[in-house]
C-alpha cells in the first residue's frame, strides 16, 4: 500500500491531498491545524498516521497536537485505521504517555528511527528494532541515509532477521530511492510517497504517480517466464570490436570491408556517426552472418579538410555536431580523436558530441582526466554530454588514473598515433585490461603500432596512419553469448557458434567459470576464418562472393548434477557480472563475485539494479565491500524493471527460464543496444 505523506499547511489543502489517497501520514508539525480542524480531519474514513516530529516543534506542541488526533478518533464515525508514529529517540515519559493513550483508543503504534547523516552498524540497527518491539510497537520504522549501496543493503538485511515483525525499513537520498519500492516486496506493509514533485518529505521520495506505476502490473507488459532456450545459436558480432573497427575504417583512406557484422543500436550509432563525417557506408546482407559493411573513406585528414569549408553566407568556419546515440564507448573513443578535426589552418572551430537517452545521465568526464594536457578544451554538462571540443589535440606524456577506465584510455590510444610527435601514457591503476588489449589488437590490424608494457605504460609513435582492410572479420560477442551459455547450463544445454577462442574479449572467461561449476563444455575450433562460397568452404579471395564464419563451435551439455558455487573477480570484465549473478543463483551453495565498484556508471547502476530486481524475485544477495555474495535459491515470480539496461533485461529473461510463476518486465527494447535478436532465442 502507498501512504501519502501530507505536509500541506491548512485544513483545505490537507483535505484536498487526502482525497487522492486511501492512506496518509499527517505531518502535524507542518499542517498547522487547530484543535477543531484536527478533530475534523481525524474523523475521516481513510487510514491515517498521526506524526509530529520533535525536530520541528517543541515537546509540548507535539504532545498537544498528537493528543488532539488521538482523542478525535474516539468518534464512532471514524472507521479508518489509525496509527501513531512516535520517535524512537523521544524522551521516555513523553513516548510512554502517548503510546499508552494511543493504544487505549485503538491506534496501532509505529516506533520510528531516523538517521539523517548515515547508516548505523547492522548490530545497532538490530538493537533498535528489538528495543522498539519491547516498547510495544506494532510496526517498527527504520530509515537511514546511506553513503553507498553497501550501506543501503545493510539496512534491508533487517527484513531477513525480523521477518515476523512488521517492518518499514528504507533509505533516504536520491541514490537510494530503489529501497523505497524494494521494501514493499520484502514485507513492508506500506511505503511513503509525496503528492507532487517538490513536495517530498525526504530526499529520494517518489510521487504517488511514480509509486503507483512501479506497483501496477499493467506497467510490466512483457511476460518472460515459461520459455525454452534455443539449442543452437549463432553469436552476434561484438559491438565492442565492431565500434572500434568502424572508427578505424573511417580514419583509414580507402575501402574497408567488415564481415560478420550484425546490427545493434550501439554499432548502428557508430555507422551513423561516420556517415555524418562524409564517409560512405554500404551494407549488404549475407547468407551466414547477416551483413557485410563496406566503408569507403577519404581518410581522417581529408575528412578534416572537407569539414573546414567556409560557409558561403556567414564566411565563417562551421561547427560540427556528432551523434553517438546511447553508446558510452563510442563517445569516449571519439572525444580525443575529435581533436584531429579542429585546427586553425584545417578543420572546424569546434566539435560537439551529443548523446541521447540514458547516456546523457552518465558521467563521462572526471576531475583529473588528462585530456586538457593533450591540448583539448572541453566544455561539458557537469561531466555529462553534450561535450564541446574547441582545441586540437597534440602529443603528450601523460599519467592516467582509473576514473576514466579502459574506454578513455582506448580513445587516447586511437587518437595519439595521428599526432606529429611521439606520446606515452602511464596508467596508475589499470582496469578492464582485456578491453584495452582488444583496442591495441584492432589498431594493429589497421596498421597502428603501440608498445604495451604490462598495461601500465604505453609508447605511441606519432605520424602513423590507419590502413584500410579489404577483408576484416568481426569477432562474435562473448558478452552477449555469456548470458546464453548460462541459460544453457541451468536448463538443457546449448551450442553456440561464431565465437573466437583465445580472444582479447574479457567475457570469454565464462567458459572457465562454468567448467569450475561442473558444466561439461566441448570446444571445436575452426580455422581463424571459415569462408563459404555457397555452401562449400574455400580460401578467401577479395573479389569472390563470399560469406564468413569466424571462430568455433562450443557445446554446453545438459547439467547432470547440481552446479557448484564459484568465486570470481569480475573487476576487469564488468559486462560479465549480470550473467554471473544468474549463474550464482542457480548454484548449490554460496558464490562470490568481485567488482561492484565497476558497475555504477553503466546504463544503470548495475549493482543496484541486479540486487533490487533479483531480490524481488526471492534471491538471497548481500553486498560486502566490492563483493556480491549470492546464495543459490529457487526464485519466484514478480514484476521487474529493466532500468533501461540491456544486460539487466537479458539477465532477468535468462533467470526466468527456471521460474514457474509469472515474471514480467516493464521494457525489453533496451536489448537492441547490443543484441537485438536475443529474445528470439527464447520460445
Amino acid at each position: 500500500m502507498i501512504c501519502l505523506s501530507i505536509r500541506e499547511s491548512g485544513l483545505a489543502k490537507v483535505q484536498e491531498a487526502l482525497s487522492k489517497t486511501h492512506m496518509a501520514e499527517i505531518r502535524l508539525d507542518h499542517t498547522n491545524l487547530t484543535r477543531i480542524e484536527t478533530v475534523l480531519l481525524f474523523r475521516n474514513k481513510r487510514d491515517l498516521i498521526a506524526t509530529c516530529r520533535l525536530s520541528e516543534l517543541s515537546e509540548e506542541d507535539c504532545r498537544r497536537r498528537l493528543q488532539w488526533a488521538i482523542m478525535a478518533s474516539r468518534i464512532k464515525k471514524s472507521k479508518g485505521k489509525r496509527y501513531l508514529d512516535i520517535e524512537f529517540d523521544a524522551p521516555g515519559p513523553y513516548r510512554d504517555e502517548l503510546i499508552s493513550m494511543a493504544k487505549k483508543r485503538g491506534f496501532k503504534v509505529i516506533v520510528s528511527y531516523h538517521n539523517y547523516t548515515g547508516t548505523d552498524s547492522y548490530e545497532r540497527l538490530s538493537e533498535i528494532v528489538n528495543k522498539s518491539i519491547e516498547l510495544n510497537a506494532d510496526i517498527v520504522k527504520v530509515v537511514t541515509t546511506p553513503k553507498n549501496i553497501q550501506e543501503a543493503t545493510r539496512l534491508l538485511k533487517l527484513y531477513k532477521e525480523f521477518h515476523e515483525t512488521k517492518l518499514v525499513a528504507f533509505c533516504m537520498g536520491s541514490h537510494a530511492s530503489f529501497t523505497r519500492v524494494l521494501s514493499l516486496y520484502l514485507g513492508a506493509p506500506f511505503g511513503y510517497a509525496s503528492l507532487d514533485k517538490g513536495k517530498e518529505s525526504a530526499d529520494g521520495q517518489y510521487t504517488m504517480q511514480e509509486m503507483e506505476k512501479y506497483l501496477n502490473s499493467k506497467s510490466y507488459s512483457h511476460k518472460v517466464n515459461k520459455k525454452v532456450l534455443a539449442e543452437n545459436v549463432i553469436a552476434p558480432a561484438s559491438k565492442s570490436h565492431a565500434q572500434r573497427a568502424i572508427l578505424a575504417s573511417a580514419w583509414a583512406k580507402g575501402t574497408t570491408k567488415l564481415y560478420a557484422y550484425t546490427p545493434c543500436a550501439d554499432s548502428e550509432a557508430a555507422i551513423e556517426l561516420i556517415r555524418t563525417l562524409g564517409v560512405k557506408v554500404k551494407i549488404d546482407k549475407c547468407k551466414y552472418l547477416k551483413h557485410k559493411v563496406e566503408i569507403t573513406s577519404p581518410g581522417i585528414e581529408e575528412i578534416s579538410r572537407r569539414l573546414s569549408k567556409v560557409d558561403l553566407f556567414t564566411r565563417t568556419v562551421k561547427s560540427v555536431e556528432l551523434p553517438v546515440g546511447e553508446s558510452g564507448l563510442l563517445s569516449r573513443l571519439l572525444i580525443p580523436t575529435s581533436g584531429h578535426l579542429i585546427g586553425k589552418s584545417k578543420g572546424v572551430d569546434k566539435v560537439t558530441i551529443v548523446g541521447k537517452g540514458s547516456l546523457n545521465k552518465r558521467v563521462l568526464f572526471y576531475p583529473g582526466d588528462p585530456l586538457s594536457e593533450l591540448g583539448l578544451n572541453i566544455e561539458t554538462n557537469d561531466g555529462r554530454l553534450p561535450a564541446t571540443i574547441s582545441e586540437s589535440i597534440k602529443e603528450g606524456n601523460i599519467t592516467l588514473v582509473s576514473s576514466g577506465g579502459s574506454q578513455l584510455l582506448s580513445g587516447m590510444l586511437m587518437s595519439l598515433p595521428l599526432c606529429e610527435k611521439n606520446s606515452s601514457i602511464e596508467v596508475k591503476e589499470p582496469t578492464s585490461t582485456p578491453y584495452v588489449d582488444l583496442t591495441i589488437q584492432t589498431l594493429k590490424d589497421f596498421g597502428i603500432i603501440i608498445t604495451n608494457n604490462d598495461f601500465r605504460e604505453y609508447k605511441i609513435p606519432g605520424r602513423q596512419r590507419y590502413k584500410a582492410k579489404p577483408f576484416y572479420a568481426l569477432e562474435g560477442d562473448w558478452s552477449g553469448a555469456s548470458m546464453l551459455f548460462v541459460g544453457g547450463a541451468i536448463t538443457r544445454g546449448i551450442t553456440i557458434t561464431n565465437l573466437p577462442v583465445n580472444s582479447k574479449q574479457a567475457d570469454e572467461k565464462i567458459i572457465d567459470v562454468l567448467r569450475g561449476c561442473g558444466v561439461e563444455i566441448t570446444v571445436t575450433e575452426y580455422p581463424k576464418y571459415l569462408v563459404m562460397c555457397g555452401d562449400i568452404p574455400c580460401a578467401f579471395k577479395e573479389d569472390s562472393n563470399t560469406e564468413v564464419i569466424l571462430g568455433s563451435k562450443i557445446e554446453v551439455a545438459k547439467p547432470k548434477s547440481p552446479l557448484l558455487p564459484f568465486e570470481y573477480d569480475a573487476t576487469n570484465s564488468p559486462d560479465l557480472f549480470p550473467a554471473l549473478v544468474v549463474l550464482a543463483i542457480n548454484c548449490n551453495g554460496t558464490s562470490k563475485i568481485k567488482g561492484i565498484s565497476r558497475l555504477s556508471n553503466k546504463e544503470s547502476n548495475r549493482a543496484e539494479s541486479l540486487y533490487s530486481e533479483f531480490t524481488k524475485l526471492g534471491a538471497d544477495i548481500d553486498l560486502d565491500g566490492d563483493w556480491m555474495i549470492i546464495r543459490g535459491s529457487n526464485l519466484h515470480g514478480g514484476l521487474c524493471l529493466s532500468h533501461n539496461d540491456h544486460r539487466v533485461a537479458m539477465a532477468i529473461i535468462t533467470a526466468a527460464l527456471k521460474i514457474n510463476d509469472k515474471v514480467s518486465i516493464d521494457d525489453i527494447s533496451c536489448i537492441s543496444k547490443s543484441f537485438p535478436d536475443f529474445i528470439k532465442y527464447f520460445d
